[in-house]
Order: C-alpha cells, then sequence, then structure tokens
C-alpha cells in the first residue's frame, strides 16, 4: 500500500504503519515546528506543504490510500464552533477534493467528536454527501458513534465509528494508551461500502467498555533528557488544567481524578499535569509522548539553533493522532485489502 498524508503533524500515521512495509509517498504540513520534525524524522519524503494545492504530478507515481486530520478548531466544543463555514472547517470538503485528485482507493480521516453536532448534523452530511456522491441528510435524532454510507457509483463508501485511544488495543499496544481521547474516525473505499463497514465495524472489534487495568503510577524524567528516572506511588491523580485554570469553567470534568485513572486528553493549548504524595506537576514532553504513542523523544528535534522547547513540543504532540489508533486502522485496511485481493485472484 503507498500513501500520502496531509495535516500531517508529527506523522502519526507513518510511526503506526512502519510494522506494515506500506510507503509514504508525501506528507503535507505547513505549520513550521511540525515541518521540522517532519524534516528530522523522514528526510527523504516530499513535505508538499498545503494540501489544497496539490496536484497529482507533484509527486511520484501513484497512490492507493489517503490519511489526514483536517483542522478540528471548528468543530469542538471548546471553539467558536463555526462549523464547515469556517474556512478551517471546509478543509474537510478540500480533503475529499484531493482524493478524487488523486484517485485513490481508500482514505481515512480523524476529527474531534464535535463534528457530529456540528451545524446541527449538516456539517456532517455535507462531508458524507461530498465523499458519497450523493445528497445525504441528518437524521432527525443525530448522528450515531458509528454508521455506514452506501455510495453512488465511483464514489466512496464510508464508515465511521468513534474511538476511545484508552480502549484501542493492538500488538504493538495491548495495553493501549493511558489517555481519554476520543475521536471520530472515518474510512472510505471507493465504490465498495461494505469494504468500509469491515475495517471498522467488522468481526475484529477494538477495546472494549473498561479500560484497561493500571496501577497508580508514576514515570517521570529529567527535564534535561539525560536520563529516566521510574518511581512508584500509591496515588497518581490526573488533573484536568483546562479546568483547574478556570478557563472553561462551563466543561463538567473534575480537577482531579481517582488513582491509576488515564490522562485526560492532551490538548494543544495548554499542558495536562498530574498529582502524587511527593508534588503537582504538569507533564513533561517525554511523557506527552508516551500518552500519544511516540517513541521517547520524537519531537526533541534541533530547532532555531537548539532544541525544541517544551511547549512547542506539547502543542504538536496535542494537536496529533495517537498512535495505536492509527495503527488499528492500519491492520484492519491492510487485513481488508489483503482479503479482496485474494478474492479478486480466485475469480
Amino acid at each position: 500500500m503507498r500513501y500520502g498524508s496531509v495535516c500531517s503533524g508529527i506523522e502519526a500515521a507513518t510511526v503506526a504503519w512502519r510494522h506494515l512495509g506500506w510507503e509514504c509517498a508525501f506528507v503535507s504540513e505547513i505549520d513550521p515546528f511540525a515541518s521540522s520534525v517532519l524534516k528530522e524524522r523522514f528526510p527523504s519524503v516530499p513535505n508538499l506543504g498545503d494540501f489544497t494545492k496539490i496536484g497529482k504530478g507533484d509527486y511520484e507515481g501513484e497512490i492507493d490510500l489517503l490519511v489526514g486530520g483536517t483542522p478540528c478548531q471548528s468543530y469542538s466544543y471548546a471553539g467558536l464552533r463555526g462549523g464547515i463555514a469556517d474556512p478551517r472547517g471546509s478543509l474537510a470538503i478540500e480533503f475529499v477534493r484531493l482524493a478524487e485528485r488523486t484517485d485513490v482507493r481508500w482514505l481515512a480521516w480523524e476529527n474531534v467528536v464535535g463534528v457530529l453536532t456540528s451545524g446541527g448534523g449538516r456539517d456532517f452530511a455535507a462531508f458524507l454527501s461530498a465523499l458519497a456522491g450523493w445528497d445525504v441528510q441528518p437524521p432527525r435524532d443525530g448522528w450515531r458513534n458509528a454508521g455506514v454510507v452506501t455510495n453512488a457509483p465511483g464514489r466512496f463508501g464510508v464508515s465511521w465509528r468513534v474511538l476511545d485511544a484508552q480502549y484501542t488495543r493492538v500488538p504493538e499496544f495491548p495495553g493501549a494508551v493511558p489517555q481519554r481521547r476520543r475521536r471520530v474516525i472515518l474510512v472510505g473505499c471507493r465504490g465498495d461500502w461494505e469494504s468500509a463497514a469491515e475495517v471498522l465495524l467488522g468481526d475484529e472489534l477494538c477495546g472494549g467498555f473498561d479500560p484497561p487495568r493500571r496501577e497508580a503510577r508514576l514515570r517521570t524524567a529529567p527535564d534535561d533528557g539525560a536520563g529516566l528516572e521510574e518511581r512508584a506511588s500509591e496515588e497518581c491523580f490526573p488533573i484536568d488544567m483546562m479546568n483547574i485554570e478556570g478557563r472553561t469553567s462551563c466543561l463538567r470534568t473534575k480537577c482531579y481524578d481517582e488513582a491509576g485513572a488515564a490522562m485526560y486528553t492532551l490538548r494543544s493549548s495548554h499542558v495536562g499535569a498530574v498529582c502524587t504524595p511527593h508534588d503537582l506537576r504538569r507533564l513533561m514532553p517525554v511523557e506527552s509522548e508516551r500518552l500519544m504513542g511516540f517513541p521517547e523523544g520524537w519531537t526533541d528535534v534541533p530547532w532555531k539553533g537548539g532544541r525544541a522547547p517544551g511547549g512547542y513540543r506539547h502543542r504538536a504532540l496535542g494537536n496529533s493522532m495517537c498512535v495505536n489508533v492509527m495503527a488499528w486502522i492500519g491492520e484492519r485496511i491492510d487485513a481488508v485489502e489483503k482479503e479482496n485481493f485474494d478474492g479478486r485472484q480466485q475469480t
């Protein structure tokens, strides 16, 4: 499988799909710091910049899959919710247009759960309509956490499902990641809604109703990154810093959670924190990397003559997709594609 990545960030998809043997034909990112991470980690992969300007001749060969998480600010409950009318929200439609220009067979798209209710459900309906090639209307009682839309001839049949990173297990992450991160994952397959549905809603479902059991412990890293120190604690409480700092008092979440619980969702706007019997402190960049499933030090790259500051690293990680979730999606697409290929060979 050969794929292109847009709104690439620090490229969770390629980290997740390495073991599949897939090839990344290009990435597309305009943020300076995220672009520096891509250049450091994938020096041979071209960064094509603004994905709305990518044409079929801008990269070598053909691609089979397009992956991306277009900006979520206009759909997020924490934002103004401008929806698809917001220039950032409209990039979801640009994603569809690029999928058509590149003539891909598969696509994978990620966004916040708020996209399902944005504009009274009409924004998500417009996105589905652009993919499927017919006028999809929002249900009277709203979009569910999972669903399927059939396709017009030659267009994308799609399925979507809300996945939480703390439940999503793959062999590389048998305990998932200890972060509450619910996101809408949409998979499309050109001319074949059944294959799209099989990827997200087939037999090999991920997770369950109970998160993995975890001990109340804390792993810390020194500021200089010279080494890792691990210490066990009887209690380790995740803290919702967005709530405790008083910037979003409307959020109905606790400032402190139970010992050993999964971390609150990492955000790009501020840094999460933990409380232990020893101290109250913000997360360190290496801990945010672990919570997103990246290798330790992934965002520790050269930056303006030195090393990247922690704030830049946290922001890039908060904007990223979780590696374990992308690994599960890739493995399911790979399995369905191989099954379809075997079926075509037999006929």
